[in-house]
């Protein structure tokens, strides 16, 4: 069976009527789930469902788009008064894992995924209006992003590494709160910007679309100014815990040289690495760098499925480790990964690299569909071997995005 046969089977499985708390239709990841709404599993979910030829049909585009949006507006109709749209909201809980309050232990908030979201859903069906009556409400979700989480050097930390999406990354898993800015986050907040922007045009918006656009391009320049590491050649999470302590441990010493730094990189080659490729904030020096010293190199990051999570070349790599909570992300393939890498390498041109890198995912799920009958979350990079979750469906459905030829030859 083909893969799009096989996720046109159980598709369906991903989506839920109205249940509870949850007053809209949604979607779920499929496998182990039942009630609970997550924050980019739905938006990388819909993403596929909307954008896949393989589902296109007059019907079944009506019933994606109601759950997408449906998903969404569940989000923010129980969004708190401070801003807070909480990770995952299930049937009987709209805040999980207690995301809404500040006097509660830091537990973040749901990623920034929201404008992409909502682009996503009215770029495919025509219709932006029906964003409009929560344009203010997705600013807020911005504005308590900036005001709890935003770093003095420009870039967002994670409060906690609870729920972050790549679950045990070692530059966030297991550190203080409210020290590590991820390129995940900063890369998905970055072009979330630019996607509310683009909303914001749509809507008639124009000073919100020019105020949106500047955020984007401050944020871009802190991650090249933070992030970018000149002698590897690659970006890097870092650490933004970083102070002047002089005046608390040596009062009244006369103070010397200031401190000129505002972060310190941690040097953990993670998949994140490339994804200033997938919001556009590399420069083209820059990505050349990353194809042609990281992304190609077979002792680092390039597998037989794809890329791999964690480069091999670190301690920390693990992939044959079979892990749910948290999840592993320290070798494994993960589609989603797999995905963003190969829209950046688009975004800048290496359509051969970006074919490839399609040809290795559909096969890893043809593999696994043929040996299994089923799909799962992550696979061995070497052997292919499935590493958890039998039967999901979420982002995977991002593989039958990816073109395997290319486009240009």
């Amino acid at each position: 069976m083909k893969i799009e046969d096989y996720i046109a089977s159980q598709i369906g499985t991903t989506l839920r009527n109205p249940m509870g708390i949850l007053e809209h239709p949604f979607i779920v990841p499929g496998g182990i789930f039942h009630d609970e709404l997550w924050d980019w599993d739905s938006f990388w979910i819909a993403k596929g469902l909307l954008l896949c030829p393989a589902f296109f049909s007059h019907e079944s585009r009506a019933t994606w788009a109601a759950h997408a949006v449906g998903s969404w507006r569940n989000f923010f109709e129980s969004q708190a008064p401070n801003g807070t749209v909480s990770i995952m909201i299930k049937s009987d809980n709209v805040d999980f894992f207690s995301c809404r309050n500040d006097d509660q232990r830091e537990n973040n908030q749901a990623k920034p995924v929201f404008a992409q979201f909502a682009l996503d859903i009215s770029e495919a069906t025509g219709d932006y209006d029906w964003v409009a009556p929560y344009f203010d409400s997705l600013l807020l979700f911005y504005q308590r992003w900036e005001s709890r989480y935003q770093s003095p050097c420009g870039l967002f930390v994670w409060g906690s590494d609870v729920a972050i999406g790549v679950d045990c990354d070692p530059t966030t898993y297991g550190r203080p709160e409210f020290s590590s800015a991820n390129l995940l986050l900063n890369c998905l907040f970055h072009k979330d910007l630019l996607a509310a922007a683009k909303l914001a045009r749509e809507l008639g918006r124009t000073s919100d679309a020019i105020a949106l656009t500047q955020r984007a391009q401050d944020l871009a320049a802190a991650i090249i100014r933070e992030c970018w590491d000149d002698l590897d050649g690659f970006f890097y999470t870092v650490d933004v815990q970083c102070a002047d302590h002089r005046d608390h441990y040596l009062p009244g010493i006369q103070k010397g040289m200031d401190m000129g730094w505002r972060s310190l990189p941690l040097k953990v080659r993670m998949f994140t690495g490339f994804l200033p490729l997938w919001s556009g904030v590399a420069t083209p020096e820059q990505a050349a760098i990353l194809v042609n010293s990281h992304l190609r190199d077979e002792r680092s990051f390039s597998a037989n499925w794809g890329i791999r999570s964690l480069s091999k070349t670190e301690r920390m790599y693990s992939p044959g480790t079979n892990s749910a909570n948290p999840s592993n992300w320290l070798g494994p393939i993960w589609i989603v990964a797999n995905y963003m890498i190969y829209e950046g390498l688009r975004n800048y041109g290496y359509h051969s690299d970006a074919a490839t890198l399609a040809r290795k995912t559909r096969a890893l799920l043809e593999n696994d569909l043929a040996a299994t009958g089923t799909l799962h979350e992550c696979y061995h990079p070497d052997s292919a071997q499935p590493n958890f979750n039998s039967g999901f469906i979420s982002w995977n459905v991002l593989a039958l995005l990816m073109e395997t030829e290319d486009q240009t030859s």
